[in-house]
């Protein structure tokens, strides 16, 4: 289950060097009534860990890589989860499980969808002789050529544990980012993430969000509410590149792709709930130009810390704020602002921090040219100059 015979130019878990910016460093805010946490994350939701590893094997051959989600002790603390699917024209495994039993019993993975069965038989036998049912999300990895022998396996997968932190994430061309394209631009990996404040005012709740952007046609990108990717089309930034190969290899068309996303939060919520915040990652998508395509899978867990329950057997949350063992709807309507909120801004930062990257067939997706995208706001007043 390793990465097959091809000589490996990058190991799998190294960093892409990079210093581009995050959306908010250049004045992008979006929404004005919470804040982001202290490190805009997912990571900012207590226990909440992130792995990743990726790798670039070969000449133009392979672009791979996997994300993993979860807490420490998952495996023998599930947590109160729900799934969300605005479009289903993509996979989640295990996600049956999770809408029967309201539970999250397993590291999420993420990864390309030529990528899910070696991720998941990877996950599965992670642990000789228990009974797991691997949660493994993808989107379609058009970088990596459909014949390479198992990119992503068992070693990737422990680097990926070894990666695992609840600090700082590494964004853009990273984890089950690595090969993925939004909006005719590098895509990839990026997270954020909201402060709500309790209903009883004696602490704020953590919601956060992280995104495989993998998704979007070019013309549909929007930006502060500005037209970006028809600007952008105009130019003839997104028009199709290629520096080093034949423009008549049949290409992926643009658009046909998917979008996973996984909100975490610390606030009490029961299953339901979970699945009504997860269903709120789609205003996020839809804010920033998604959200349109059919050949493009859209699907959204929701797992909260708070109510965690001891053996998948015995499911019974534990109180919180004061005895409730659930939110109220009016912190639960901050929760939902808060997920929209979050996954918009995640989205930003994937293509903020994406640089450019050449696929197995030559064609090159650019990153995002942040210096256009600066002016365009400045222009619409929606930056500092």
């Amino acid at each position: 289950m390793g990465g097959g015979n091809l000589p490996e130019s990058l190991n799998a878990g190294a960093e892409p060097v990079t210093n581009r910016p995050r959306a908010r460093d250049l004045g992008i805010i979006v929404g004005d009534l919470l804040s982001p946490g202290p490190l805009n994350s997912i990571t900012d939701v207590p226990r909440v860990k992130v792995g990743m590893a990726e790798k670039f094997l070969g000449d133009k051959i392979v672009r791979a890589g996997v994300t993993l989600i979860g807490t420490d002790d998952i495996d023998t603390v599930p947590l109160f989860a729900g799934i969300a699917v605005m479009q289903g024209s993509g996979e989640l495994t295990g996600s049956l499980f999770i809408a029967e039993s309201g539970l999250l019993t397993d590291l999420v993975a993420i990864t390309g969808t030529t990528q899910v069965g070696a991720a998941h038989m990877a996950m599965a036998y992670r642990e000789p002789g228990a009974l797991k049912l691997p949660i493994v999300g993808e989107t379609f990895d058009r970088m990596t050529h459909p014949l390479a022998s198992c990119p992503i396996g068992s070693a990737d997968i422990a680097a990926a544990f070894a990666d695992m932190t609840s600090g700082k994430l590494r964004e853009g061309n990273v984890g089950g980012g690595a090969a993925m394209v939004s909006f005719g631009l590098k895509g990839g990996t990026g997270t954020a993430s909201r402060l709500v404040p309790s209903a009883r005012g004696n602490k704020d709740f953590v919601v956060g969000v992280l995104v495989q952007a993998n998704h979007g046609v070019p013309y549909d990108l929007t930006i502060s509410g500005e037209r970006i990717g028809k600007v952008l089309a105009d130019e003839g930034y997104t028009a199709p590149w290629f520096p080093s190969h034949d423009s008549g290899t049949k290409q992926p068309k643009d658009g046909d792709g998917s979008i996973i996303i996984v909100i975490a939060t610390d606030a009490p919520l029961l299953p339901h709930q979970c699945s009504a915040v997860a269903r709120r990652g789609g205003v996020g998508v839809s804010r920033g130009g998604g959200g349109t395509g059919f050949f493009s899978g859209d699907i959204f867990l929701c797992f909260s810390t708070a109510g965690a329950t001891h053996g998948a057997s015995n499911a019974r949350p534990r109180p919180r704020e004061g005895g409730r063992t659930s939110v109220n709807a009016e912190t639960l309507d901050a929760i939902f602002r808060a997920a929209a909120d979050a996954t918009e801004e995640a989205i930003l930062n994937a293509l903020f921090a994406a640089e450019d990257m050449e696929g197995y067939t030559g064609r090159k997706w650019r990153g995002l040219p942040v210096e256009r995208v600066r002016e365009i706001l400045k222009e619409a007043g929606k930056v500092p100059n």
